[in-house]
């Protein structure tokens, strides 16, 4: 046990000081905070000398322990669905009428996850220290994407922090939803992938030398393209630091030209013009987009601060010119539907319901309820493509074992005829 000398707001955002025993320093904030305090300066009083910043990188990663353990243990990075269990109790917290402070001290509180107690501690601290919560999540990158801050900051702006956190959580749980189906879909191709290769690999390294020893004593070529694989095999070592090299240069490149807004316009127009591909694209931001504008405009949140952000989370930077030239007729006089209406942006369909909720003052829930049909024609239409995707791939890997094993066979048949030269 060791004695540690802490410096900590109360409650009342008052700051106290004084002295604590506990195992660690962990251990010495986490029992801080149990405790109602909000800890900015904690110090052991004897063994080695800590930090002069100890307190800091400790609630996010602790600086006594090794850079692998650290990373592989307890890594700050949060999947899907951690985030989304987090902004759940968040947002059920928050809108009970419980003070933001207190929120985070429960969420960090017994039970909680150590990811989870290391993000609300480094949250808390910033919050204490007079930062907006949008603004604290800020510094955590890793953890909050851009349009869940985007969102949040203008909830912060109509005091509707509560509502707003709900319809995060909700927006979270539904893209937690679609990937989960998506990652279901993907497993049997993904399985059929792998024993294909594993096919091929050993066909090129079993197969093929056992058959070249018998046609080099003969003096004669492997017939068809088993005389390809087996100078693959032989000189597997070159192929690979060839294709590692272009690889890199490839990576290199991509890097450098990612950098270019240009390039990325017109990659993204290109994605765009694709025949499936681009409508899957153009589905997906228009789904995201109205969800975004729902939910900021159920939380109060004026209309052209509402489309502005949500404009801003649209990935697809070509699609992103044309939201703004819609949304830029919207002052002019022109009806949100119409304004979407001449561009394609989102289906008419859609729209249908986006009239309706402008003609009777409901346009935030009917804006949702398009959101969740768009993201549902979304989802039918990414499952019809991996169901496609399953049996051409099981014709096109399936044929192409079948024409090197035909390769082989022949091979084999024609032993018989090396006997009798």
């Amino acid at each position: 046990m060791t004695n540690f000398r802490y410096k900590a707001y109360t409650a009342r955002n008052f700051v106290t000081e004084g002295m604590i025993v506990a195992d660690s320093i962990e251990a010495a904030i986490d029992a801080l905070y149990q405790s109602g305090l909000t800890p900015f300066e904690t110090q052991a009083t004897i063994g080695p000398r800590p930090n002069k910043d100890s307190h800091g990188p400790s609630i996010l990663r602790p600086t006594n322990q090794r850079i692998w353990t650290r990373e592989l243990f307890e890594s700050n990075r949060f999947s899907l669905k951690e985030l989304t269990d987090f902004t759940v109790e968040l947002a059920s917290l928050t809108d009970s009428g419980l003070p933001l402070d207190e929120t985070l001290r429960v969420i960090a509180g017994p039970g909680a996850t150590p990811k989870a107690k290391r993000l609300a501690h480094a949250l808390l601290k910033d919050i204490v220290a007079g930062a907006q919560l949008s603004e604290a999540m800020s510094r955590c990158p890793e953890v909050f994407p851009p349009d869940y801050r985007a969102i949040l900051s203008a909830g912060e702006a109509s005091g509707t922090i509560g509502p707003v956190l709900k319809q995060i959580a909700q927006l979270l749980a539904r893209r937690l939803e679609i990937r989960g189906k998506v990652t279901a879909a993907l497993v049997y191709p993904a399985i059929l992938v792998a024993m294909s290769i594993v096919s091929i690999l050993v066909i090129v390294f079993v197969l093929v030398p056992s058959l070249s020893p018998i046609f080099i004593d003969a003096g004669m070529p492997l017939p068809g393209i088993l005389s390809t694989l087996a100078d693959l095999q032989e000189n597997w070592l070159k192929t690979a630091i060839v294709l590692g090299f272009l690889g890199l240069a490839s990576t290199v490149w991509w890097n450098m030209a990612k950098r270019s807004i240009r390039f990325r316009l017109a990659l993204d127009r290109i994605k765009c013009s694709l025949p499936v591909i681009g409508k899957l694209i153009a589905i997906r931001e228009a789904g995201g987009f109205t969800r975004a504008l729902g939910t900021l405009l159920c939380a109060r949140v004026p209309l052209m601060s509402a489309m502005q952000t949500s404009r801003a989370l649209v990935t697809n930077r070509y699609l992103t010119t044309i939201y703004a030239k819609a949304i830029s007729l919207v002052p002019e006089g022109t009806s949100l539907p119409q304004a979407f209406l001449e561009t394609g942006l989102i289906p008419a369909a859609a729209l249908r319901l986006v009239t309706v909720g402008e003609q009777t003052g409901q346009l935030g829930p009917m804006l949702s309820q398009a959101a969740t049909i768009l993201e549902n024609d979304l989802q039918r239409q990414i499952d019809r493509l991996v169901g496609l995707l399953t049996p051409l791939l099981t014709l096109a890997i399936g044929g192409g074992i079948g024409a090197l094993i035909m390769q082989v066979m022949s091979a084999v048949l024609s032993i018989n005829d090396l006997a009798f030269q």
